[in-house]
């Protein structure tokens, strides 16, 4: 007579190996799906880049600390300039003839199904230029607040957003500075545009933002 224990044991044991089997067949099937997806994308020929949603930035109307920004030569330990934020502006006038564009949530198989893939080389650096230039508006934010020149900040912030940065501190910042003066319209636009941010960050931005809807809380600090 076979003994219950044994026959549990070679029951569990076969559970065990379809189970394994039909996950396996399942990632299989994945991995074959994105090798094809990605065959397929190769063989796309380049198409033009006439209409990508480019990003241009207003040299004139951000914060430099020259009045003629566009044309500043600051260096980090300029005598009239902070030296993180002379390096901050360094960095944004360095992107001054180059193409921007926000990318951001968008796999490379993706691109260059829609604009080819001779393109995906140029798009990627594009790409990397945006990341450079949210990542400098977010340090030259910070250290202008650091500062206490509040309204400058709240420039390049808004800048920030305005391109669809998904760093946080960008938008938390801006959003601290809109609620201290009960402009609560703006903080519910830029909630907005959190909201329909494509990346990953959009969850943990957007909880942030509402966190400092709570007007009481300010009150309290006036």
């Amino acid at each position: 007579m076979i003994s219950p224990i044994f026959t549990t044991i070679v029951i569990s044991f076969l559970a065990i190996m379809i189970y394994m089997k039909v996950t396996t067949n399942r990632f299989n099937t994945g991995d074959e799906k994105r090798i094809e997806e990605e065959r397929l994308s190769n063989s796309v020929r380049k198409k033009s880049l006439d209409e990508l949603d480019y990003i241009t930035i207003p040299f004139d109307s951000l914060p430099f600390s020259t009045e003629d920004g566009a044309e500043s030569s600051a260096e980090p330990g300029s005598e009239d300039t902070d030296p993180a934020i002379a390096k901050d502006e360094a960095d944004i006038l360095a992107l001054k003839d180059k193409k921007i564009v926000n990318f951001t949530g968008i796999s490379n198989t993706d691109l260059k199904f829609t604009y080819g893939a001779p393109n995906l080389p140029i798009l990627t650096e594009y790409d990397q230029n945006f990341t450079e230039l949210v990542r400098a508006l977010d340090s030259w934010g910070t250290h202008l607040l650091e500062q206490g020149k509040k309204e400058q900040a709240r420039k390049v912030f808004e800048f920030a957003v305005e391109c669809r940065t998904d760093l946080k501190s960008s938008y938390v910042q801006l959003a601290d500075i809109y609620a201290e003066n009960f402009e609560f319209d703006r903080l519910d636009h830029i909630i907005e545009i959190a909201d329909g941010l494509n990346s990953l960050m959009k969850g943990p931005i957007v909880r942030a933002l509402k966190e400092r809807c709570d007007i009481n809380k300010y009150v309290s600090k006036k």
